[in-house]
């Protein structure tokens, strides 16, 4: 059951994020939601689906004058921000020989920076107010032998999992929780185009791990933080 009166999305276009701001909303929580800059017909457009509930927010989530007044603008529309799910991501499929070293920066750009620089300023907020929670997403091969063509992803997201369990340590005395869901393939249309071999029966999803992220970061969940929760595949 959900309890959260406000929580933040960011990413909030993608599939998973999509489903959170719903599940959440639907469950009466004030949703403030992040997404990028020249997404102001899609942002609006999400607004309208939820009127008086939804706030959408643009900015660069690398940028650290932008992240702050983008979580000081959240603060003041939800007065508290009790939760923070963080959807931004990307993947690309590259060996490390011939990787363009600007792939690589985009890469670690949208999954680990945007967690850095703006998570970081979520959790000032929280450590202000006096606890919070936080969910990321990894990727479960970061804890496993990482195949050929992967490693430029996973190395961003194996960065993810450090921050994720240091900063969680950090967050203790303040009662903030920092956590992340670790999915194999999530099955979304875009992913299903990418690769049209593959079973998505086996997949992850979506709908399921959104739901499990809103219960993991639960008011009552007071004993989770530095955990790397591995999703395997569809939960049935």
């Amino acid at each position: 059951m959900n309890t959260l009166k406000t929580a933040t999305v960011a990413a909030c276009f993608s599939v998973t994020a999509k489903q959170i701001i719903d599940k959440l909303i639907s469950s009466g929580t004030q949703v403030v939601a992040f997404g990028r800059k020249g997404d102001e017909v899609r942002a609006k457009q999400l607004e309208l689906q939820y009127p008086g509930m939804l706030t959408v927010l643009l900015g660069d989530l690398t940028n650290e004058q932008e992240s702050q007044a983008l979580v000081a603008q959240a603060s003041q529309i939800l007065g508290q921000i009790e939760a923070h799910y963080h959807c931004s991501g990307i993947f690309t499929w590259r060996y490390w020989q011939d990787v363009e070293i600007e792939t690589v920066k985009q890469i670690f750009d949208a999954n680990f920076m945007t967690a850095l620089v703006f998570g970081r300023e979520i959790y000032k907020a929280m450590e202000k107010q006096g606890g919070g929670a936080m969910m990321f997403v990894s990727a479960r091969d970061t804890i496993r032998n990482i195949p050929a063509g992967f490693g430029p992803y996973m190395a961003s997201k194996m960065a993810l999992n450090g921050l994720v369990e240091s900063l969680a340590a950090e967050g203790a005395e303040h009662n903030i929780r920092v956590n992340a869901v670790l999915p194999t393939i999530v099955d979304t249309e875009v992913n299903r185009q990418a690769m049209p071999d593959v079973d998505p029966t086996t997949w992850v999803n979506p709908t399921e791990m959104a739901e499990l992220m809103i219960e993991l970061t639960q008011l009552s969940k007071t004993n989770l933080s530095g955990s790397l929760i591995t999703i395997n595949s569809k939960m049935h």
